[in-house]
């Protein structure tokens, strides 16, 4: 982008999330043409002073953006814009990574808490065989690609259907390819800890010993641990803040 060239770029307003807002104005000039494929945006200081918002909150909403497969951003070298209008024809920037675990952690604990006080036998039958699974992948590779499954079979043995739907709402923010590369890279073989399978392990014996209070609080922490880990992993040397402690 030509440093001369008017500024695509305005202070954000209320009511919607200022992250969001900030994403949108990105999308809105790559779609109109007012940034091209492969430009490099202002730098941060600059960028935040543009938008009038903070820097934490341009870093969320940069976050959501290479999520979603539209920019790049590399220590040393700023952030590329790597999406064409095409790419964002049909965009709307109103979900950040941080507001889709902000939603989990509010649905899938009680999930949990609900799976531990119903607890019907053909549901833990099919929890502790989701928890199979993920413990003879570790096993046998020292990872494991994904433990949705186990997520999955919390919330059908929850047996609302409302939550179960609202996570999956959430859970569609997670598709992308972006998205699947950060997983892979928080979960990977020299990173991967004991402790998340022993996370799912603890959470199938509250559940199934119908221990609702310890099965909330488990899968509570098990999501912080991975939150912390995906976003710490997105930009670990460029500062980006945690939304609280472990």
């Amino acid at each position: 982008m030509n440093p001369s060239d008017e500024s695509p770029f305005a202070p954000v307003a209320t009511p919607r999330s200022a992250p969001a807002q900030v994403a949108d104005q990105v999308v809105a000039a790559i779609r109109d043409g007012q940034i091209q494929r492969y430009d490099r945006l202002p730098a941060e200081r600059e960028l935040a002073r543009l938008l009038g918002v903070s820097r934490p909150t341009l870093r969320e909403a940069l976050a959501g953006l290479e999520l979603a497969g539209l920019v790049r951003s590399r220590q040393g070298h700023g952030t590329v814009v790597i999406a064409s209008p095409a790419h964002v024809a049909n965009w709307g920037a109103e979900v950040t990574p941080i507001q889709v675990f902000e939603a989990r952690l509010v649905i899938e604990p009680e999930l949990a808490r609900l799976a531990a006080e119903k607890r019907y036998p053909n549901d833990m039958a099919a929890l502790q065989e989701a928890g199979a699974e993920v413990e003879k992948e570790f096993a046998e590779t020292g990872h494991y690609r994904s433990d949705l499954p186990v997520h999955r079979a919390v919330a059908r043995a929850a047996r609302n259907p409302v939550l179960e739907t609202a996570l999956e709402e959430a859970l569609r923010h997670t598709e992308s390819a972006r998205w699947r590369e950060l997983r892979s890279s928080a979960l990977r073989p020299e990173v991967i800890r004991e402790g998340h399978v022993d996370e799912v392990r603890q959470l199938i014996r509250a559940v199934t010993q119908g221990n609702p209070d310890e099965a909330a609080d488990v899968w509570r922490r098990h999501l912080i641990h991975f939150r912390d880990e995906m976003l710490t992993g997105l930009h670990d040397e460029e500062g980006i803040s945690q939304p609280g402690p472990r």
